[in-house]
Formats: structure tokens, sequence, C-alpha cells
């Protein structure tokens, strides 16, 4: 098997291979990845820097007894006999588990390709002038405002190609592309700074979307915090807000995680108000996270993960869904779930006509502390720290400062008194403005 050969040829070979060691089954995922990246990361240099390509060939085997043994391997697969390495690795853990009844390839199932918008069409054009020019204009729109600094802006670029093949006869193809633009903007007084990111399927997007500008004025928000009149009011979370919240919640939703009792979620259960109703679709044309195939070629469903505030479906796994007589959801992925893009149903007012029924409330503006810490989705706890304005209508909104909420998803998510029509989309999250109610700041 030589390096030039397509990942779909790879993976063919790969199964042919299994199959002459007299595996009863084998799947085989090839991903094949080229990144490029653009990065500017200090004040003292006039410009972005365009660094070296970086390319990986990685494979994900999966090996079936004749007795329902399953044994799984991923790693590097440059070469022939790296993955012949890795089908013996796969083997090797085969034949150390137990039986499972309900193991064995997925079926074959109707797969979709047209109008994904998955590869943008001027990648084979792109030069690095073009890519340092988007961070550079960032850079500008940052410096362009009184009393802001940019600190950081990188550009990375991830072209790929996808392909999967098992014994089952299943051929699958895709290839992809994925641009994100971030950056990080302060105060020149080095008391603050924030952090964002642009994520498009099409490079134009995250070349002309104002991120640099938008940084900017969101961190010059942040000056001089007067005092929270009174920590309990309803909450008003921004859209980047909410969708930061639900995007931490999908491993929740796995079958596995659920029946292990690793979830916060069961099934069935009431999480939400009436309000919520939130649906992960992997086939939305140019979505950030669609795709014809997961890591076990089964086409994405779209499914109700919340359906009026209750725990609708499931993500679930091939061999979970043959053990219900039920279809695979098509979200496998090599870390657990592989989510879709989730669609949040909008309300029908704007954020204008719900004020004046608030009275005074309060604005959950963006979340200062990111990362994994900040929400445990065994108990489902939430402990949400960010920026905070006091407002109410047909008056400027007041910055109070940083402040915390402690609560939990269910609690949250209970406390939806409203939804706005302001649907915005971040990342994978399509989702509008929530009012909540019975939160307390401190």
């Amino acid at each position: 098997m030589q390096n030039k050969a397509t990942p779909l040829e790879m993976a063919d070979a790969a199964v042919k291979h299994g199959r002459s060691l007299g595996l009863t089954a084998i799947e085989v995922h090839i991903d094949a990845a080229t990144r490029r990246t653009v990065a500017w990361e200090s004040t003292g240099t006039t410009s972005a820097a365009s660094l070296p390509s970086k390319e990986s060939l990685r494979a994900d085997i999966r090996v079936y007894s004749s007795i329902g043994q399953v044994g799984v391997a991923s790693g590097a697969c440059g070469s022939k006999g790296a993955i012949h390495r890795l089908i013996d690795k796969a083997i090797e853990a085969a034949k150390a588990s137990g039986r499972n009844p309900n193991a064995g390839p997925a079926e074959h199932y109707e797969q979709s390709t047209a109008g994904l918008g998955l590869m943008d069409r001027r990648c084979g054009s792109l030069d690095d002038e073009q890519r340092e020019e988007a961070v550079n204009d960032n850079i500008e729109d940052a410096r362009s405002f009184n009393g802001v600094e940019p600190l950081s802006f990188r550009y990375v670029e991830d072209v790929r190609d996808r392909a999967f093949a098992s014994s089952t006869g299943v051929r699958r193809e895709e290839a992809s592309s994925r641009f994100r633009l971030e950056g990080c903007v302060g105060l020149d007084d080095g008391s603050l700074a924030v952090t964002g990111s642009v994520e498009s399927r099409l490079f134009a997007d995250a070349a002309s979307l104002p991120l640099g500008a938008d940084l900017a004025a969101q961190v010059g928000r942040y000056r001089a915090p007067q005092p929270l009149p009174i920590a309990q009011r309803p909450v008003v979370f921004e859209p980047v807000v909410a969708a930061a919240i639900v995007e931490a919640a999908l491993p929740a939703f796995l079958r596995s995680t659920v029946d292990s009792g690793d979830s916060f979620l069961s099934a069935s259960q009431q999480v939400g108000t009436d309000k919520l109703h939130m649906i992960d679709d992997g086939l939305i044309p140019s979505g950030l996270n669609t795709r014809s195939f997961d890591l076990r070629g089964v086409p994405a469903l779209a499914i109700p993960l919340i359906r009026e505030g209750a725990v609708g479906a499931l993500y679930q796994s091939v061999e979970q869904a043959r053990a219900r007589n039920g279809r695979p959801s098509g979200h496998e992925g090599r870390q657990g779930v592989m989510p879709g893009n989730l669609v949040l149903r909008p309300g029908t007012r704007s954020r204008n006509m719900i004020a004046p029924d608030l009275g005074r409330y309060l604005i959950f503006d963006a979340l200062a502390v990111t990362g994994r810490g900040w929400f445990n989705l065994r108990n489902g706890k939430l402990k949400l720290t960010g920026h905070v304005f006091s407002a109410a209508a047909g008056t400027e909104p007041v910055y109070a400062g940083v402040h915390t909420i402690s609560t939990t998803f269910v609690d949250l998510w209970s406390g939806i008194r409203e939804v706005a029509n302001d649907q915005k989309r971040f990342g994978c999250v399509d989702v509008s403005s929530w009012v909540v109610e019975g939160l307390t700041l401190s």
C-alpha cells in the first residue's frame, strides 16, 4: 500500500487484509488531513506569518470474531505495515473481550452526499498571502479601537479526506474543508482580555467576518463596572452563552452514558420548560458539523434531543440500536459522541418586545471562564462565570462586572420564561436569547 493511495483505496485494502486473516468482519475508517496555520502572537511583530503545513493519516479499525467478540484499535497509518499492525492490535483486543450478541458492522443505510456543502471550491486556489491577509485585517480592525490592543490571532485551515469500508460491502468517502479564525483582544492597561472565534466550511466566511472588531467592541464594554443592584432578577442569556451551555451538555445524551448512570439525564426526563426544543441535524447544508457518515459509516439521523422540554431521542451506537431493533443515530466518534448541528427552536418576540415585561433585568453577556471545569455531566451542576450587565427597557445597559451563577442544567432550563427570536449561529449551534427566572448571582 503506497502513501499515494486514496483513503478509500487504503480502507479497501485493509478490509481485504483483515478478511485474509480469517476475521468474521472488519470495519476500517481512514482520515487524511492537511492543516495550514497562520499565527500572530506578538505585539512586536508587524504581521502574521504562515507556519509549515502538517499532514496526518489515521486509521480506526474494528474487528469481529464469530462469537461476538469486538476489538478496536486506532493510530497513525502512514504505511501498509502500520495498518497491518493496527489490525493485529485490534485482533488481540477482541480475544480479550467478552461476547456481545449484538456485535457486528452496521447495516447499509442510504448516504446523502449531494448538496451538503462540505468542501469549499476555493481550497485549491488559496495561497498563504490570502490566509495572512485574513489575520492581518482583523489585527488592524482591533487596533482601530481606542484603549484596546490585539494580543493574538490564529487562522487554522483543515482539509480532510475521510473514507470508510467494511467487509459487508459498505464503501463511503467524503472530502471537506473547515476554516477557523480565533483571536484575543485586551484593554491597553492589561486589566482584561477576551477571546473568541469564527468558524465555517467556507474560507470567505472565516476571512470576512469582523472578529477583531467584534472582540475589540466587546472588551471595550467591560470598563468601570458598577455595583450590581440586586443579585436575583430575570437573566437574559445572550445566544453565545446559550450555545456554549447546550454544546457542553451533548455527551450527557449518549445512551451508554445514561444507562451507566454517568449522565444527569434519564430517558424521557423533563429537563426544562416546553419552550426548550433542540434537534441534532447532521445534514444541514454547509453546517459546521455536517457530514455524510460517522466513524462506523452510518449517516446521521436528525434526532430531537429535547422535545418540548423533555429528553427525546438519545445518541445510540450500532450495537445499542440493534438490541432495540432500531436505527443507530450516526453519531459515533473516536472520543464518544460525534455531534451534528444543534438547532434550538426560536421564539416569536424580539428582545425589544420582551424587555418591558421584565422590569429591571440582568444580561449574561459572555462566559469569562471556559474549558471544562464549569460543568459536571454526571450530576448536572453548572458554575457560570461571566460578564453581566444590568438593564431595563428604554435605557442603556450598565456593566456590572464578572459574576457567577451556580445552578444545574435542569434548573436553568426549567427557568426559561421565554425564548427570543434573535436566532444566531455559533459554531455548530443555532440558538436565540433565553430569558431565565429563579437564578441568583454572586
